[in-house]
């Protein structure tokens, strides 16, 4: 049984910047590991019950020194590569998605659930989704399970692998911390890809992060990531706009030198 914890960042509507959303696959072997590792990091670096161990700086209990604090959440990463763990997300430009989150969301939650549903059947597995609690959106997980996701016009069924979606929050789990931990690793990166951050942090922060996004190995040697753990969307191809499709491609070179594997799809 797997399971798959999805958030969102970069939520709110800004020209110019990527709305985020995705998360970390689980098997049923890797959940107890992760649950050790992370509570393990929490002790090294001094974080105390009911402290929030999350990717943000704002979250940094007072009692971790800023060395720490990036040391544990750069731990957490090394172990989710150590034990295996994968990782799917998508992302779109707010200047093409619009401004109506609902649809937002619908849309990327849908993005990430086929690859999920795809990796499911690819290693005959089923699973649970369970996304970051957000109460305006219950209607969306009974729509998938009920009825499946909309693709190119037609509905797609997802009862056969995914069993259960559900929502859950940060400090509900230590699997939530670390989801949290490495989609906010994966927003900084996109986020300098656009000039907002630093290339070398980037680029230090995926020399583990790529290798937690789902691939396969191509003939020639090289990990193809896009279309399996990696998906903007729309296609790059299809971005029209020169501009919109500019910032894609931007995006696109900059996740390649930050040593990303292959993003084609």
């Amino acid at each position: 049984m797997y399971l798959f914890l999805v958030d969102e960042t970069n939520a709110g509507f800004v020209p110019n910047k990527f709305f985020i959303l995705g998360g970390l696959v689980f098997t049923e072997e890797q959940v107890p590991l992760v649950d050790a590792a992370v509570k393990a990091r929490r002790e090294e670096y001094g974080y105390r019950n009911g402290d929030s161990f999350k990717f943000n700086t704002h979250t940094r209990p007072e009692q971790v020194s800023i060395e720490n604090f990036r040391l544990a959440k750069q731990a957490v990463i090394s172990d989710l590569r150590e034990i295996g763990v994968r990782m799917i997300v998508t992302v779109v430009l707010h200047d093409v998605a619009g401004q109506e989150p609902d649809r937002l969301m619908e849309w990327g939650l849908e993005n990430v659930a086929y690859p999920y549903h795809k990796l499911l059947g690819e290693e005959s597995a089923q699973g649970f989704m369970l996304m970051d609690r957000d109460n305006q959106r219950y209607d969306f997980l009974e729509s998938f399970h009920q009825h499946g996701f909309d693709y190119s016009g037609s509905r797609k069924s997802v009862q056969d692998r995914i069993l259960l979606f559900g929502m859950t929050n940060d400090n509900a789990s230590h699997l939530a911390s670390a989801t949290d931990i490495a989609l906010g690793a994966f927003r900084y990166c996109v986020n300098a890809a656009g000039g907002e951050g630093r290339d070398e942090i980037a680029a230090s922060m995926f020399r583990d992060l790529s290798h937690l996004m789902w691939g396969v190995e191509k003939e020639n040697g090289v990990r193809q990531i896009g279309g399996y753990g990696y998906h903007p969307s729309p296609k790059p191809s299809t971005v029209y706009h020169p501009p919109y499709r500019a910032r894609y491609e931007r995006l696109a070179t900059a996740l390649k030198e930050y040593a990303l594997d292959d993003l084609d799809e």
